[in-house]
């Protein structure tokens, strides 16, 4: 490879393709939900959610007495039992 110096548009295009790979990392990183945001991506009432936790028709990840979500596997197991 040569060690020619980038011209700026060359730096430029770069840090766009950088800034491009960091946000599509960032986007794929999974994230635990809570209460509300779950009943929002699933689009059902908290108190319907309340329900779904109580009668185990959901998986949940309890850290004390908090109640959090892996999205992708409340829909997964939504969409098995569909």
């Amino acid at each position: 490879m040569d060690n020619l110096p980038l011209s700026p548009a060359d730096m430029e295009l770069l840090a766009d393709m950088v800034a491009n790979r960091v946000a599509d990392r960032l986007a794929n990183q999974r994230r635990l939900l809570t209460r509300p945001e779950l009943a929002e991506v699933i689009n059902v009432s908290i108190p319907k959610l309340d329900t779904m936790i109580r009668d185990d028709e959901i998986p949940v990840i309890r850290v004390g007495r908090k109640v959090l979500f892996d999205p992708h596997a409340v829909i997964q197991h939504l969409a098995t039992q569909a």
